[in-house]
């Protein structure tokens, strides 16, 4: 089957042991990291006095570290192992937290957000690998199913952190049950077994394919997109639309509540419709979602249309690190790692575009990078899709 085959995932019973769920979770927690930095820098931007192009610092520093593990990662991993590395992500990716929780100026909140990436950016090096070995041609479906228990994780972000400073405590208590969240994953699954990958050395090195490549641009743009939306939301709620600061972390909440439903509906789509349409129709309903949320109509349109894009944006990285995965064959382990690079390049860069523009033009003008990087993305599929056709020819 090509990567980008018409033919839906058959609606087979799929095993979940405890290897499936400890990467599940961990998977779940990395998003959680990721998502949490949109919400902080409101209360980073007023605490330490910053602009809005030196807070974007923050995700991009977490940004380096996963094109730190995506360049080297793998070589690590084969060195220590699966089983001690995945404890090591999480458990550093807690530490992380913890850090940044304490941070009291901008070399220490920066370092931690470094330091979050360059541990816990292994769990996406190895656990999408683990997968396509653990449920081979339903990997698709392991893969939807890790991405929406992602987003119940990334939804905590928002609603967490915006009870907390409702409740008037300091907001850095909300990341509390998250460093809590982390030593528990790595604590309850410290002794399963996660085998290594067994492969011969004649297809560990198979090349990547140009196709691949276009699917990996694909996952770039596909991630600047997540990132233009929930990384700048909740400011753009506050200072745009007019909502208060526990309102506008609360609202920011409807694009993960999209993410996480369209992850949902997702596990049953795969199943039935083709991989194709489904990207197309996820692309036509992001679009949708912008003209609401873009339009300044109200608190109440604005929210909906955040909903909305999440609703639509959720189907795109699962789709496309099907399309990748299938692409990269019996390369998977080293594509899984190189994987990482994309969204890496895509959360250093996307940060700094969105805060140069927000500093210069406004928030409001910013926000119109949302359907530029859904286009490129559609360009980046359409290229994939014609290379695989060309080298099956």
């Amino acid at each position: 089957m090509s990567a980008t085959s018409d033919t839906a995932v058959p609606d087979a019973a799929m095993r979940r042991d405890p290897l499936t769920w400890y990467s599940y979770l961990a998977l779940a927690f990395f998003s959680y990291l990721n998502s949490i930095q949109g919400n902080i820098i409101p209360f980073l931007k007023a605490d330490l006095n910053l602009t809005y192009s030196v807070v974007s610092l923050h995700p991009s520093a977490l940004a380096v570290g996963s094109l730190l593990v995506g360049l080297a990662g793998d070589r690590l991993i084969r060195r220590f192992g699966r089983r001690r590395m995945l404890t090591v992500a999480v458990g550093g990716g807690s530490v992380g937290l913890l850090l940044l929780s304490l941070a009291g100026n901008i070399w220490m909140s920066v370092g931690s957000c470094l330091f979050m990436g360059c541990f816990a950016a292994f769990v996406p090096a190895m656990t999408s690998t683990i997968l396509a070995e653990l449920h081979g041609a339903r990997r698709d479906v392991a893969y939807a199913e890790a991405n929406a228990l992602c987003y119940v994780f990334a939804i905590t972000a928002p609603l967490v952190l915006g009870l907390t400073v409702w409740a008037g405590l300091n907001w850095r208590m909300g990341l509390v049950p998250g460093i809590a969240t982390g030593f528990a994953v790595a604590a309850v699954f410290l002794r399963t077994p996660v085998p290594e990958q067994r492969v011969a050395v004649a297809t560990s090195t198979a090349p990547l394919t140009p196709a691949f490549w276009a699917f990996w641009v694909m996952l770039a743009f596909s991630v600047a997109v997540e990132f233009s939306a929930l990384l700048w939301a909740p400011s753009y709620l506050g200072q745009v639309i007019g909502l208060s600061p526990s309102a506008a972390a609360l609202g920011a909440g409807a694009f993960f509540a999209g993410m996480l439903a369209g992850r949902a509906a997702s596990i049953r789509l795969v199943r039935t419709f083709s991989l194709r349409n489904l990207f197309f129709g996820a692309i036509t309903t992001g679009l949708v979602g912008f003209v609401a949320y873009w339009a300044q109509g109200g608190a109440i349109i604005a929210v909906a249309g955040l909903f909305v894009i999440g609703l639509g944006v959720a189907m795109l990285f699962p789709l496309t690190l099907g399309f990748a995965m299938t692409e990269a064959g019996a390369a998977g382990a080293r594509a899984s790692a190189r994987l990482i690079i994309a969204p890496g390049i895509a959360v250093l860069l996307t940060p700094p575009l969105l805060g140069a523009i927000a500093d210069h033009a406004g928030l409001w003008l910013s926000q119109f990078t949302i359907p530029a990087f859904l286009v490129l993305a559609v360009a980046a599929f359409l290229a994939g899709e014609m290379l695989t056709r060309r080298a099956a020819a």
